[in-house]
């Protein structure tokens, strides 16, 4: 990244947002067919590979396929998990358990730019390691004890 000129950098975070943008048309929908769980846990596993391909990658073209890949699975994990946990509260709950995710959300979000900003930011491996054990433990633990949403279920009767 280093010997990468501006316009190569530029297209790193585009390649991400690329991502969520396909992923945003495809990963919702699947959601509406095949159940919120299914696809929460295809955007986990999806996210998991992204993390191991970066941590080995070399190549420039590679990391722009890769977020890609990290795009599309940020739509599994962030939005479809969003509806997915809201609809497993009670109407009278959801608005607060929404606003608890997005808020749990924005700061991780915020601690993230700091730590790059202020403590380091060139080694991004520690980052790398707490977000797939978070990340695997989100899969492990929804695969044991998250059930599918009550309104997916009362939709397909």
């Amino acid at each position: 990244m280093e010997c990468a000129t501006d316009a190569e950098l530029g297209y790193v975070g585009s390649s991400f947002f690329v991502g969520t943008f396909f992923g945003s048309f495809v990963l919702p929908r699947l959601a509406d067919i095949y159940g919120r769980k299914p696809i929460f846990v295809l955007g986990l596993c999806l996210y998991l590979i992204t993390i191991a391909i970066l941590y080995f990658s070399t190549n420039l073209y590679v990391l722009y396929a890769t977020l890609v890949l990290g795009g599309i699975s940020e739509t599994g994990r962030y939005y479809v998990a969003y509806v997915y946990a809201v609809e497993i509260f009670e109407i009278s709950s959801q608005s607060l358990a929404g606003l608890a995710i997005f808020i749990v959300f924005s700061v991780a979000k915020v601690l993230i730019c700091l730590q790059f900003m202020y403590i380091e930011s060139r080694n991004w491996e520690n980052l790398a390691y707490i977000a797939a054990f978070l990340a695997g433990s989100s899969l492990i633990l929804t695969l044991l004890w998250m059930p599918e949403s009550p309104r997916f279920l009362y939709s397909k009767k």
